[in-house]
């Protein structure tokens, strides 16, 4: 097997095999040329299903500042 096939192999077993969510496969160069290898993911590293994705809701406006006027930016002992 050519490293382009064992690469080809890999992508479609990633895409296509019932394991693709707990397993990763690669292209392997070994003893006996190329070959492709089996990784199992760590369970917090598991790849879930593709699912619908959710959009942000607009964000609410800011509130006015709740401060008294005398206390409001008035930018220190310095300002003018």
């Amino acid at each position: 097997m050519t490293r382009e096939q064992a690469q080809a192999r890999a992508a479609q077993l990633n895409a296509e095999h019932p394991e693709r969510a707990s397993h990763h496969w690669i292209a392997r160069h070994g003893a006996e040329g190329w070959t492709v290898a089996r990784i199992a993911l760590p369970e917090g590293l598991a790849r879930e299903p593709m699912t619908s994705t959710t959009e942000a809701r607009p964000r609410p406006p800011t509130a006015d500042d709740p401060r008294p006027v005398a206390h409001r930016n008035i930018g220190g002992p310095y300002a003018v």
